[in-house]
Order: structure tokens, then C-alpha cells, then sequence
């Protein structure tokens, strides 16, 4: 039998440590606005929808390669399935409408930072930053909380 060939390319490191500092901050962080039950569905959409925006619009226009672009591996795990869903977790969590602005501008600057470092180590390739900028936006501005208040509001939630 052959054994998977789980690459482990330039630049692995860096979503790994991120991965475990982001889930380490949502595990120990302060629950303010949102509880374990909302965290688990908030985490497993989040992540769905990323993984299935890579492989029905990323893959297919071949927008950017993450390590060796002809095998998949620890980085888009953790960049796709993990980072986002972390990220929108403690977004959620802290987010108050009085201060809408505030944290939305925050994340979508502390997203394009972290962004930006995986093209830096060399893990990302052809990608521009700047064009995940209305990405962000429209998620934290209005995608996350609309989720947040739907979760909250739905009746099989509150069975």
C-alpha cells in the first residue's frame, strides 16, 4: 500500500505555529459574546465554506500556489480548515455592534498582515495581498455577524 504523500513544503512552519497560537487563543479566551456550542458551528462553517471557495474558485482559475501546487499537505490544512475558522471565532467573540468599525478594520488588517507573511515565508505564490482586502471586508462587516445573529435566532439551536 502506498503511503500518502502529506508534503511538508518551504514555509510549513509558519500556519502551524499561527494554527496553534489561534486555537490556543480561542481555547483560553475570555467567552464574551459567544459560547462552546456557537464556537463549534461557527468553526466547522467557516471552515466548509473556505475549503469549498479554494476548490470551486481558487483551484480552478488557478489563482495561487501554496507550496507545490501538485500536492496537497499540512499548510492547507491548517490555512484553509483551521486559520479562517480561528480568526472568526475570536472575531465573533469580541465584536459589539456600538464598535462595529473598529473590529472590522482591526481584522482586516490583522488578516492581511498575517496574509501578506504567508507570501513572505514563501508559502503562498502568485498572490497579491491587496486582492483579499473585499474578501475580509464584506466577511467581517457584514458575513460574521449576519452568521453570529442567524446561529443565535435559529429555532433548531435553541431546541
Amino acid at each position: 500500500m502506498e503511503q500518502p504523500d502529506f508534503a511538508l513544503t518551504q514555509g510549513w512552519w509558519y500556519p502551524a505555529i499561527l494554527g496553534l497560537v489561534l486555537i490556543s487563543i480561542v481555547i483560553f479566551m475570555s467567552k464574551k459574546r459567544i459560547c462552546w456550542k456557537e464556537i463549534y458551528i461557527i468553526f466547522g462553517l467557516i471552515g466548509y465554506i473556505v475549503w469549498m471557495v479554494d476548490i470551486t474558485i481558487a483551484v480552478p482559475l488557478d489563482l495561487f500556489d501554496i507550496g507545490d501546487p501538485q500536492k496537497e499537505g499540512l499548510p492547507e490544512l491548517l490555512l484553509f480548515g483551521i486559520i479562517p475558522s480561528c480568526l472568526s471565532v475570536i472575531y465573533l467573540n469580541f465584536y459589539k455592534n456600538e464598535s462595529k468599525w473598529f473590529w472590522v478594520i482591526l481584522f482586516v488588517i490583522l488578516s492581511l498582515i498575517l496574509e501578506w507573511l504567508t507570501v513572505k515565508v514563501g508559502l503562498m505564490k502568485r498572490w497579491n495581498t491587496w486582492w483579499s482586502t473585499p474578501v475580509h471586508f464584506i466577511a467581517y462587516a457584514f458575513f460574521l455577524p449576519w452568521l453570529l445573529k442567524f446561529i443565535k435566532s435559529s429555532e433548531t439551536y435553541q431546541k
